[in-house]
């Protein structure tokens, strides 16, 4: 067996013995734990949650005193008191304040998982995920905080540098991410953008 393709198991195995709805836990975990940019008490939205290992994570990382709000298209099960999910969908010009109904106030942090369902044609998938992250993007005026953190997954490709770029144009350090537990072989890597400029 491939390095790769045990480093892969070993997570979806992981996930599965400590009792995670995916390997994405560990994804988040590992971002946090490196430049813990995620506290207690912190109101947090994400994208693209189902089927739920980030909400799982940031459950944890904020504590009771601390909010998520899970968006998806599809529903997610229940995950914890301080997480409420809300079945969406990024192209709906309402959802930012659908969003912010139920949390009450703008966001400390944004997370974005989001992609579409994979083709295999690697030009639309690129080009389509990168669309979606851009749509939460345009979301921010209206959801996050100023001086707030975005943590956002793209698919490495030509677009890519269009994404910094508007990236770099809304907050204050903008850093290219690869957690461990992310398949080398995969071209997702995560944006993780500091210091929000509205």
């Amino acid at each position: 067996m491939r390095l790769r393709e045990a480093k892969r198991d070993l997570y979806r195995r992981l996930s599965k013995e400590e009792g995670y709805r995916s390997r994405a836990y560990y994804k988040l975990s590992q971002i946090n734990s490196k430049y813990s940019f995620m506290r207690r008490g912190q109101a947090i939205i994400d994208f693209g949650a189902a089927p739920g290992g980030w909400l799982e994570a940031s459950s944890k990382l904020v504590g009771g005193r601390g909010m998520v709000i899970g968006v998806d298209i599809d529903p997610i099960s229940p995950v914890g008191e301080n997480v409420r999910t809300l079945v969406g969908n990024v192209r709906d010009p309402d959802l930012g304040k659908r969003i912010i109904t139920i949390l009450g106030r703008s966001a400390d942090i944004v997370l974005s998982d989001i992609s579409q369902k994979i083709t295999g044609i690697w030009e639309i998938d690129h080009s389509v995920q990168i669309d979606m992250t851009l749509l939460v993007i345009g979301m921010l005026p209206e959801i996050l905080k100023t001086g707030g953190v975005l943590l956002a997954k793209a698919f490495d490709g030509p677009r890519i540098n269009e994404l910094r770029g508007t990236l770099r144009e809304r907050f204050r350090m903008v850093r290219i991410i690869k957690p461990p537990a992310s398949r080398q072989a995969s071209s997702e890597v995560y944006f993780l953008n500091i210091g929000y400029q509205i």
